[in-house]
């Protein structure tokens, strides 16, 4: 894995930005996205649009705010560096906060929510 980062919104009229996803950024340059089914959508095609370093600043699109935070120094502090670690990550950061990343639910038990 290249890089881990956790997917912030912010809506339009909210003023708080929300985790709602999970990228997983491959050595090979493709990603994995984690997040809820209606929002894959926008979400992938933000990340198709933009840079990642443009990404990591914040970007709008489609009248909401995105912005990816790197978590992938946090993630290899637990021996995370392959991609075959994903799903224990993904099990992690489920556990860590579940409110907000409650579409990890159906990753980390394999049954939809």
């Amino acid at each position: 894995m290249r890089r881990v980062y956790l997917l912030s919104v912010e809506e339009p009229g909210d003023y708080v930005f929300t985790p709602e996803g999970v990228v997983v950024l491959l050595e090979n340059g493709h990603f994995q996205l984690y997040c809820p089914s209606a929002s894959h959508n926008r979400f992938r095609a933000a990340l198709n649009r933009f840079s990642w370093d443009e990404l990591e600043n914040g970007v709008v699109y489609r009248d909401a705010s995105m912005r990816l935070t790197d978590i992938t120094a946090d993630m290899a502090l637990c021996g995370w560096t392959d991609p075959s670690s994903v799903p224990a990550m993904l099990r992690h950061l489920y556990r860590q906060n579940p409110k907000h990343l409650h579409f990890l639910r159906r990753v980390v038990t394999g049954r939809a929510t």
